[in-house]
């Protein structure tokens, strides 16, 4: 739990920002009680027995309270104490996110009771935690909050009324909303404060104020001991502009003991004895005071209007009898800050108190219009404003933890120091049990992998909630064991994969926790990819997350794991889960490995860093320039010290509304040696707010770019471009880009760039992270016989302004290949178009309907260039709403708009109609399951992470909602996505991630990572849509699964000619796209089939005896296995074109040679398609990998890989300068490859329905070899239901 900070400590980093994770931190003690004496507190009837309060579900917050101002709304009770309860929350707003806390006390509740703390005077402050457990009653403080403004740049002493335990603490004349309670009840009500000082013969002098920090003008104002040392000239306008008439007279025993007269620079510091008053006044004021002599009778009497026990005013009412109050303009009022407040109930018997965070990204702060509607949502019926900013802060001591936790994250940056604070007691007994605990000693970690472990910790709890050392025994029920129970702990086991319920028992009280144990360990994934230790002082923390077959998650402990470090560094543990890891000098570099039973993952480590020079701009004849949509020079100049080279770069964007770009491109890129970790530019800024970015090619030969910080200063500064962790080293550096990808920025430019250097360590060896290949994008397997099919194209981005492009023609022949595949939908998943110019919609509308089956509807989704030169109603004039809601057959589909970068770019109203959705789902008795369309993917497969969702805590909250709604309703969910330029598919709680790559535009990954050309065609199979409560991966992929459909310009099947009986040999296949070579194997779905095959893609079926089989290939190794003696023929078939050869195994006896009808020839295979016309691209029409309009190499004068609308960028893949373009090619669909082999279009291809000769033997969709046999054969029987839904095939739709 997190403790609480010291005066000046910075607040735990991220104390609240975990949505479930606030309250199970480790505390630390917090500091001890100010030795000092505060007035008792307010305490409410106690005439019966203590008892213990159950959590005051009916009081706190829902969640449905807490989102009905938001989306992603998620939040937590936590028991404080008997009586009060703590409710964190989070939700996404229109505005961004906000987070806060709210504590509910029940007044009724005889041990709870409330106090005004201050630090003992009136005029100093103290930290929070200091304020709480400070005073007589401080070791039974259970929760506090700030309380009073103060004032913060002088005295500290509150500038509002403040009373406690009935008696006033400060008193201000104004008259403002406080919060109070009396009797037992709490009301919020207007208070003031008066008084009078009645001398012997009957006259009085009006006094206007308390302790206050300020004395209005001609009047007089009263001060006791509680006020402090401070100097009394704050009061009377010091320190600027002290009264030049002032007077003050002591009061003790009601006699006037000393007096000042009329003073003219001030009254300065004064010691006011206990029990004794000072009357202070100014101008008229000053002149009562100054009549008093030293021996006068007077009786000074001054409090609040109202009767109360407890009060502290406010600055504003912000809700009044239920409604939210109308308020003046004042920027207090109208703009966002974080904030601090109370309200109560109708009748008066609840408390809320709220702390809510501010001014940053995680938590934008409040209005006070807002905050009222809040507090209306939460329940309350009038509520007033504290001190907020700054000084908001939240303490509460949770049930069962040892010390109170900081709940909030100070806008400071630390929780400050404060002048009173409003504390919560509880004296309930502390040591008399009254119930138990038990929780996960890594907190909220409540998953276990079969066979690893899960640690508990059970304890009592008092009847205030404190912890309580006792004895008790832990059971388990489902499917994991108690193994060992080690001193009050209990090591619990994962045995099979379902729900577990761990009991602790202590006497009569007892606690459960459910547990899920989730599918067997897949991958591990590191908290770190790569770690760089400077210094010998220098240690990092690593944590180990398990990741199993749908993408569910657990944190792994550390018993659980072997750690190997090679020489030069050392690793520790905590014994829970985290590991520490420091170099002894001894090596510059070396790894880490952690080893989980058959599972690992190797951390590359280095030691020290280095500085060295990329870019000499000493010679200048060494760059040029380049633009797109922009123009610009270069120029020599000189750096901040005069004499060091530079190059001055001018750049006019005014000449385009779409991604502009002007780049400073190297004729010789410059490949760092060793891990780059950064790069740091040193540069003449213009604060134009221009982005700038640096070209790099990876380790793995990706183009790719590192993001600076945006150039919003003027003069000399540093920009630094981080690199990704996991991106593939050593880099070489290209070129340095300045992007402007805001319509509305419109601007000329003038920067310097003196340096660029990077900051390197020693490369270490090893291995990446093991790959994981989801098994619903299918490598081995078709869709076809699917009762719905869905196919889906993106990123085309042509421009009216040149209609022949390749990359018209590139959307034009993936809508040709599509229509001729007859899908029941077509989702154009964003980008169809350029600079979204209405000229560029009008070009799209006049492609579909040339190219596109008007049978069969279609749903265009916005991305970010659908608003790259444009505003969106250019598309919604063209093509209709931005958010589509529709239902095929029993499956819901959702289209939401992300061309701003987000989901909240779009609007929230689009997410509430996601979660509108997913209730509806849930709720049907015929719909089985959702899939969810949006351009931008959560999370970006490549390790640059330039193309996923701008706002990732909104895509993690996105996949929690998706994940909980899954688990929940027992029905399915799948996400679809573009931008990035590469095919991938993943899974995260058990909802399918997929992404289609270009479908027109060239391709940004390596072929590898799914970077090719063409499309998606998605089945459904919405009668396995319900998987119930313990769904398996094989449920998954039968009720949605995928096929990539490249595009195929050739196919070349590489086989053994001959091969021994009883030996096993390689064979691969390669398809050809305009010059690429893509090789075939995930995401690159094909079909396997042939005379005298037995394909082995895991599944039982493989496992059959097949008499007739002469070889056995596995698509998933690339082996081939000669089983008997004889001809065989293996065709491969992907998007409908196939190539066949022929394998002869040869036995004891040679087979015959085969009849001549027996080799393989185009007479082999079914009649192909009617041949392409001259207008299909695959007939030979060129398709450059930059196309005019669209985004080029920036080496070649254009741009390189957009930019999304003030956010991230699409994958599109660069080509170094200089290459040319791919030479036209002859139909490869005409005529056949080499002798003894075919290329052709596959059996009945692309039509639906056919399954390209491949169902005879590849009925179980399959992915890569990682996910290994067992998978394969558990998705085979999740697939069962597919195969018997066939002849069902209509109803199901």
């Amino acid at each position: 739990m997190p403790r609480i900070p010291a005066s000046g400590e910075v607040a735990p980093a991220g104390a609240s920002r975990s949505r479930r994770t606030r309250g199970g931190l480790r505390a630390l003690a917090i500091a001890a009680a100010l030795a000092i004496a505060v007035p008792g507190s307010f305490a409410l009837p106690a005439d019966s027995p203590s008892v213990l309060a159950p959590a005051t579900a009916q009081a706190a917050p829902s969640e449905d309270d807490v989102a009905k101002g938001g989306v992603f709304a998620d939040s937590q009770t936590r028991r404080v104490a008997p009586g009060l309860d703590l409710t964190t929350f989070s939700r996404l707003e229109s505005a961004g996110w906000n987070e806060g806390s709210v504590l509910t006390a029940d007044l009724t509740e005889q041990t709870l009771s409330m106090d005004v703390v201050n630090s003992g005077t009136v005029a100093s402050r103290a930290p929070l935690g200091e304020l709480m457990t400070s005073g007589d009653r401080g070791s039974q403080a259970v929760a506090a909050i700030n309380s009073a403004f103060f004032d913060i740049n002088f005295s500290d002493a509150p500038v509002y009324s403040s009373v406690s335990n009935g008696e006033s603490v400060v008193g201000s004349d104004s008259k403002r909303p406080a919060f109070t309670i009396a009797g037992g009840k709490a009301v919020v009500q207007a208070l003031t404060t008066s008084g009078k000082a009645t001398l012997a013969d009957g006259s009085s002098i009006e006094l206007a104020t308390l302790n206050d920090p300020s004395i209005p003008a001609g009047k007089v104002g009263v001060y006791n001991a509680r006020w402090g040392s401070y100097t009394l000239d704050r009061p009377i306008g010091g320190p600027d502009k002290v009264s030049t008439h002032a007077a003050f007279a002591l009061i003790q025993d009601g006699e006037v003991v000393k007096v000042s007269g009329i003073v003219e620079k001030g009254v300065g510091a004064q010691e006011i004895p206990e029990g004794a008053q000072l009357l202070l006044g100014r101008e008229a004021g000053a002149d009562k005071v100054a009549a008093l002599k030293v021996g006068d009778k007077v009786d000074v009497a001054i409090g609040p209007d109202q009767k109360v026990d407890l009060g502290v005013q406010g600055s504003d009412q912000i809700l009044k009898n239920g409604e939210v109050m109308a308020m003046n303009d004042d920027s207090l009022v109208k703009t966002a800050h974080p904030r601090t407040a109370i309200g109560v109930s109708k009748d008066g018997s609840k408390v809320f108190a709220v702390v809510l965070d501010g001014r940053s990204a995680d938590s934008r702060g409040m209005t006070l219009p807002e905050l009222g509607k809040l507090f209306k949502d939460l329940g309350a019926y009038n509520a007033v404003n504290l001190d907020g900013g700054g000084s908001s802060a939240m303490i509460a001591r949770e049930a069962g933890s040892d010390g109170p936790t900081v709940w909030n994250t100070p806008s400071d940056g630390e929780v400050r120091s404060v002048a009173d604070a409003l504390v919560f007691y509880s004296s309930a007994p502390k040591d008399v049990v009254s119930d138990a605990k038990l929780s996960t000693t890594l907190e909220n970690e409540k998953s276990v992998f079969p066979g690893l472990h899960r640690t508990l910790e059970g304890e009592g709890l008092g009847k205030n909630l404190a912890p309580l050392a006792v004895d008790g025994e832990y059971t388990a029920e489902g499917a994991a064991t108690v193994e060992k129970i080690d001193q009050g702990t209990a090591i619990v086991e994962g045995v099979e994969p379902g729900e577990a319920t761990i009991t602790y028992e202590t006497g009569v009280h007892m606690d459960s926790v459910k547990m899920r144990v989730l599918g067997d360990l897949l991958a591990i994934r590191p908290s770190a990819r790569t770690l760089s230790l400077p210094d010998p002082d220098s240690t990092r923390n690593i944590t180990l997350t398990g990741i199993d077959s749908d993408g569910r998650r657990a944190r792994i402990e550390t018993q659980d794991v072997k750690v190997e470090a090679s020489k030069g560094f050392t690793v520790t543990d905590d014994g829970l889960g985290t590991w520490t890891i420091a170099g002894t000098g001894d090596a510059e570099a070396g790894t880490v490995t952690f080893s989980v039973g058959d599972v690992e993952t190797t951390i590359p480590v280095s030691y020290g860093t280095k500085e060295e020079q990329v870019f000499d701009f000493s010679d200048l004849g060494a760059f040029k320039d380049g633009n797109a949509r922009a123009s610009g020079s270069l120029e020599p100049a000189t750096g901040e010290d005069g004499e060091s080279p530079a190059v001055r770069l001018q750049y006019d964007f005014t000449q385009s509304t779409a991604t502009r770009g002007y780049y400073l491109i190297a004729n010789e890129p410059v490949k760092v040696e060793g891990n780059a970790l950064a790069f740091t530019a040193t540069v003449k800024g213009d604060a134009t707010g221009v982005w700038p970015r640096l070209q790099v090619v990876d380790g793995k030969g990706t183009r790719t770019n590192i993001n600076g910080e945006n150039v919003t200063f003027d003069g000399w500064s540093q920009v630094v471009f981080k690199v990704p962790e996991g991106l593939a080293q050593p880099l070489t550096v290209e070129a340095i880009r300045l992007m402007e990808t805001r319509p509305d920025a419109q601007y000329k430019g003038d920067l310097t760039v003196s340096a660029l250097t990077a900051t390197t360590t020693t490369s270490a060896e090893a291995g990446g992270d093991k790959a994981i290949h989801d098994p619903a994008l299918l490598t081995v397997g078709s869709v076809d016989d699917r009762p719905q099919r869905i196919a889906v194209m993106s990123d085309s981005q042509f421009v009216a302004r040149d209609p022949k492009s390749p990359s018209v023609e590139g959307a034009r022949r993936t809508l040709r290949e599509i229509k001729a595949a007859k899908p029941d939908l077509l989702v154009i998943n964003g980008d169809f178009v350029d600079e979204a110019t209405p000229e560029d919609f009008d070009l799209a509308k006049t492609i579909l309907e040339e190219e596109w089956d008007p049978s069969i509807p279609y749903m265009y989704v916005p991305g970010n260039h659908e608003i790259m030169g444009g505003k969106i109603e250019n598309f919604e004039k063209a093509f209709g709403a931005t958010q589509l809601d529709r239902n095929l057959g029993r499956t819901k589909l959702l289209t939401l708009n992300t061309a701003g970068g987000s989901l909240r770019s779009g609007g929230i109203d689009q997410i509430e109609k996601l979660e509108e959705a997913l209730a509806e789902v849930e709720q049907s008795d015929a719909l089985t399951g959702i899939v969810v369309f949006f351009h931008h993917p959560p999370s970006d497969p490549l390790p640059s992470k330039s193309s996923q969702l701008a706002d990732q805590r909104e895509a993690r909250e996105l996949e929690r909602v998706l994940g909980e709604f899954r688990e929940r309703s027992g029905k399915s969910a799948a996400v679809v996505n573009a931008h990035v330029g590469v095919f991938h598919g993943s899974a995260v709680e058990g909802v399918t991630y997929l992404i289609n790559g270009n479908s027109g535009k060239s391709p940004a990954g390596t072929p590898e990572t799914g970077g090719f050309t063409g499309w998606t065609m998605l089945g459904i199979n919405p009668g396995a849509g319900k998987v119930g409560s313990n769904p398996t991966t094989a449920d998954r992929v039968a009720w949605l699964a995928a096929e990539t459909k490249p595009w195929v310009d050739d196919i070349t099947l590489t086989l053994p000619k001959v091969l021994p009986e009883g030996e096993t040999g390689e064979f691969s296949t390669v398809i050809e796209q305009d010059g690429r070579k893509v090789p075939v194997a995930w995401p690159v779905t094909a079909q396997y089939s042939g005379r005298g095959v037995l394909v082995d893609d895991g599944s039982e079926a493989a496992e059959v005896v097949d008499d007739s089989a002469v070889i056995r290939v596995n698509p998933l190794t690339g082996e081939v296995t000669a089983i008997r003696p004889g001809e065989a023929e293996l065709v491969v078939t992907v998007n409908g074109r196939s190539h066949s050869q022929c394998i002869t195994v040869k036995g004891a006896s040679a087979p015959a040679k085969p009849a001549p009808e027996e080799e393989p020839s185009d007479s082999g295979v079914a009649p192909a398609e009617p041949a392409p016309s001259e207008a299909d691209p695959a007939g030979g029409a060129e398709d450059s990998d930059e196309a005019a309009g669209t985004d080029e190499d920036p080496a070649a004068g254009a741009e390189g890989p957009d930019e999304a609308a003030g956010t991230d960028e699409d994958g599109a893949a660069e080509e170094p300068a200089g290459q040319a373009e791919p030479p036209a090619k002859e139909n490869p669909r005409m005529g056949s490859a080499d002798p003894g082999t075919a290329s052709r279009p596959a059996e009945g291809a692309p039509g639906r329905g056919a399954s390209a000769a491949a169902g005879r033997h590849t009925s179980l969709p399959r992915t890569g070899s990682e996910l290994g046999g067992a998978i394969a054969s558990l998705m085979f029987l999740g697939l069962g239901s597919v195969l018997l839904a066939r002849s069902r095939k209509a109803g199901m739709k």
